[in-house]
C-alpha cells in the first residue's frame, strides 16, 4: 500500500497572507480618486471611441483614429470620415509631424483626396512590401 505524502501548506499560506497584506497596504495608500481606474466594464473599442471623441489635440485624435486597431473605431467611422474631410486641407497645408495620409484608410478619405493620392490601386500597391 502506498503512503500518502503530506504536503506542507505553511509556505502557501504565508505567500497568500503576504499578497493579501500588500494589496491592502497598496489600496490604502493610493490616492482614492484613482480607485475607479482599477475597475470598470468598458471594453477597449468603447474606450478608444470615447478617447477619439473627447480628445482636444489633433495629434491625440489622429492617433486614436488611425494608430489603433481599425475594428476598435468601426462604430464611429462616420464621425472619423467627417473629421478627416473637415481637416485634411489644413493638414496638407501645415504638414504637422504626426500627419501621415498613408495611415488613413481609403474608405475614410474623401473621394477627391483619394483621387489626388492616385486612387485605391496606387495606394494599395504603395503600401505592399517586398516578400
Amino acid at each position: 500500500m502506498l503512503k500518502r505524502r503530506r504536503t506542507n501548506r505553511i509556505p502557501s499560506l504565508c505567500s497568500f497572507a503576504t499578497w493579501l497584506l500588500l494589496n491592502v497596504v497598496f489600496f490604502c495608500t493610493i490616492d482614492t480618486s484613482y480607485l475607479g481606474t482599477f475597475f470598470g466594464t468598458k471594453t477597449a473599442p468603447q474606450y478608444t471611441c470615447e478617447l477619439f471623441l473627447t480628445s482636444e489635440e489633433e495629434l491625440e485624435t489622429f492617433g486614436w483614429a488611425f494608430e489603433v486597431r481599425s475594428s476598435y473605431s468601426k462604430s464611429i467611422n462616420t464621425e472619423i470620415k467627417l473629421w478627416v474631410a473637415a481637416n485634411l486641407s489644413q493638414w496638407k497645408a501645415e504638414r504637422p509631424k504626426w500627419f501621415n495620409i498613408e495611415k488613413i484608410p481609403d474608405e475614410l478619405l474623401p473621394a477627391e483626396a483619394l483621387a489626388a493620392e492616385g486612387g485605391e490601386i496606387r495606394r494599395r500597391r504603395s503600401s505592399a512590401g517586398l516578400r
